[in-house]
């Protein structure tokens, strides 16, 4: 018996939440790079500077598997952040910046590729008089 397909799956919804898992780990490293920050923080700073189109529901799973990794360490002791709250701060650590810089090469040769192939495909008449 087949079980019954996700919602999302063969939809954009599905391919947004797959692009979204997939850069996740990059976005909070690239900003955890320029900061030590809390969770909540990293989480308000993804939606704030992405204009509200990335963001991370439950950030702890990301930070967790990070630090098991190595590649963010928690910062001690705890900090009282501008809200008043006594929290647990984040930085990246060496590896976890050789591990961002090999992800946004990753990256950009990818989107470049897709990039290339988008704009191929809207001007298919170029592409062919290339290929002569």
């Amino acid at each position: 018996m087949m079980q019954p397909r996700s919602r999302k799956s063969g939809s954009s919804a599905g391919m947004e939440d797959n692009l979204k898992k997939s850069v996740t780990e990059m976005l909070v490293l690239l900003l955890l790079r320029e900061r030590d920050m809390y969770a909540g923080e990293i989480s308000s700073e993804l939606r704030r500077r992405s204009g509200g189109r990335c963001g991370i529901v439950f950030p702890y799973s990301t930070l967790y598997r990070m630090l098991d990794y190595g590649y963010l360490s928690e910062r001690l002791p705890k900090r009282v952040a501008p809200d008043g709250r006594r929290r647990q701060y984040y930085g990246i650590t060496e590896s976890g910046s050789a591990y961002l810089d090999s992800l946004l090469d990753c990256y950009q040769r990818f989107t470049g590729g897709v990039d290339a192939l988008l704009q191929s495909a809207a001007h298919p008449a170029e592409g062919q008089e290339e290929k002569r």
